[in-house]
């Protein structure tokens, strides 16, 4: 029997719960529509892979973010070549 998945937008791969992974990779029998998994406290909701697109993590001071970066301290010298 084959398991396939049906994109809602773009085929983006990340875009899979663990728990479908899990199902479509023959790891568990059943889907999770039937047996649900365990879920732990610690767990965060499924977020797909957001690099590339508006959503994507910028730590402070990345030149995409926004905002602008800190001055440096007193502890950094710049580089100079000899």
């Amino acid at each position: 029997k084959r398991r396939w998945v049906i994109y809602k937008g773009i085929a983006e791969a990340s875009k899979v719960p663990p728990e479908w992974h899990g199902w479509l990779h023959y790891t568990v029998a059943e889907p999770p529509t039937v047996a649900p998994p365990l879920v732990k406290p610690w767990e965060r909701e499924h977020e797909p892979n957001w690099t590339g697109t508006a959503m994507a993590y910028r730590p402070p001071g990345s030149l995409l973010g926004p905002g602008t970066r800190h001055h440096a301290t007193g502890d950094y010298e710049a580089w100079r070549p000899e």
